[in-house]
Order: structure tokens, then C-alpha cells, then sequence
């Protein structure tokens, strides 16, 4: 499989713009989270676009380097997921309150519980999702694996379409049968940025998805999207529209293997 699947190779054909690729390599240095526990720290990856600036908090590999995004406008936050375990957790909600703004909106973006575990504890924060969501995570949650979130299942129905947050517009979208039977992804226009959580992975094993066919579609159909320049993914550093092929080509060689 790593022969057929060259990430040097498959980047070789991929368009960055000049913009994306500048802004991977002079402005996402990143800086150590503050270590919880015995667990390894986090790092966080910042960039501005536009008068956006974009938080994306890696959880260290033990959990997996599943994300959770802290989006900031001139005066509230935006968060996107909750992360798996307490220690992360605890790493979003310093980051939370590094920036000194309330969080005006959180959401969790899809029902696995690498995503949503360690929701819980992260205090005065409230998270909305699609119906479907929050029921497969309460049923998930019944489990006892995880700290039940409350402030998940007790939290508003995100709506989905166009909006604006500070005069800034965004669009929330709702993806199915992709990695997971639902998907929150977050545009930003303007800025040209997305939120595609586990839709895309970025130097992470992928799970083996619901629909491979439809998934890899879908991504097809973001390849040409303005708003997909640079990816906000929900595994692995924030990258450019060229990881859509790369996770394409991936999605591939995995049906073709399993």
C-alpha cells in the first residue's frame, strides 16, 4: 500500500495557490499547549486571514491528533469540537480562555466519540449539533466510556446554511455518508478557509468511512470550491486544497483493500 499510495507522488499534480502555501510555511509555527496530566502537550497552530484568526489545537499522537478549532472574531469564539479525552480537553479550554472572548457559538461536528469525549469538560461551554448527531452520541454515551456530556445533550440544533457571526459571513453544511453518517463542515468564504473535520485526515490512518464511494464524491466536489483553499481537518495539521487529492487517492487504495 505505501508504494501505491506516494504522498510525494500524488502532490506532485495538486494546485496550491500561492496564498495556501505561504501561509503553511511563514505562519503556522506552532506552539505547545499546555500539558494536562501525564499526557504528552498538544500543539496549536494560529494563522489570520482577513481579520479571522484560526486556532487549530492538535491533541498529542497517543490521542489519536484529533483537532478541535477555536475560530476567532473581534469580539466572541467560535469552537468546533470537544476532543477525546480530559487532558486535551483541558488544553482547549486554556486555549479558550488565552484568547479572553466568550464563545459565542460551539458545535460538535459528528458523532464519534474521538470528537465529542472529552466535551464534557470543557466548562461554560454549550455545544449545538444536528439531531442525528446528538442521538448517536447519546447512545454512544450510554456506554460509560466517556464523561456523559451534558452540555452537548442538552444543547441547541445547529442550523445549517448561511449566516453571518461579527459581520462575518460563514456557512455550515451537512455532509452524509462520508467518514461518518453525519458531518458538520464550517466555510468561510471570505477567507477561504473550511472546516472539513473527518472528511479530511492529514498524515493519519483514515477510519474506514460509511459510503467510500460517496465520500470520495464529495471530496470531488470540494476541489473546486473557493472556500476550500486552506482545510481545517479533524486529524493532523491544518493543510491546503491539495490534501483533497491526497485523501482521495487514500480513500481509493482503503476500498480497494478492505
Amino acid at each position: 500500500m505505501t508504494d501505491t499510495l506516494n504522498r510525494r507522488d500524488l502532490l506532485k499534480g495538486t494546485a496550491l495557490t500561492l496564498g495556501a502555501a505561504a501561509l503553511l510555511k511563514t505562519a503556522l509555527t506552532p506552539t505547545n499547549a499546555k500539558a494536562q496530566g501525564e499526557m504528552s502537550a498538544g500543539t496549536v497552530h494560529s494563522f489570520t486571514k482577513d481579520g479571522v484568526t484560526f486556532h487549530t489545537y492538535v491533541s498529542p499522537a497517543e490521542a489519536v491528533n484529533v483537532t478541535s478549532h477555536v475560530v476567532e472574531f473581534d469580539d466572541q469564539l467560535l469552537v468546533v469540537d470537544g476532543t477525546m479525552l480530559p487532558p486535551t480537553a483541558g488544553e482547549v479550554s486554556a486555549l479558550i480562555a488565552s484568547t479572553g472572548k466568550p464563545v459565542g457559538q460551539a458545535y460538535i461536528s459528528h458523532e464519534h466519540p474521538d470528537h465529542w469525549g472529552g466535551a464534557a469538560m470543557i466548562e461554560g461551554v454549550t455545544f449545538a449539533t444536528l439531531p442525528e448527531i446528538r442521538d448517536a452520541i447519546a447512545a454512544e454515551a450510554a456506554g460509560g466510556d466517556f464523561p456523559e456530556p451534558t452540555n452537548i445533550l442538552t444543547g441547541p440544533d445547529l442550523v445549517i446554511g448561511a449566516t453571518e457571526i461579527s459581520g462575518v459571513p460563514v456557512e455550515f453544511r451537512h455532509y452524509t455518508n462520508t467518514e461518518a453518517p453525519h458531518i458538520i463542515a464550517t466555510a468561510f468564504p471570505a477567507q477561504q478557509v473550511m472546516i472539513v473535520q473527518d472528511l479530511v485526515y492529514n498524515g493519519v490512518f483514515f477510519a474506514p468511512g460509511i459510503d467510500r464511494a460517496n465520500w470520495i464524491a464529495t471530496l470531488e466536489t470540494l476541489r473546486d470550491d473557493p472556500s476550500a483553499e486552506t482545510l481545517l481537518v479533524g486529524h493532523g495539521l491544518p493543510t491546503t486544497r491539495g490534501e483533497l487529492d491526497t485523501a482521495i487517492a487514500y480513500i481509493r487504495v482503503l476500498d480497494e483493500a478492505m
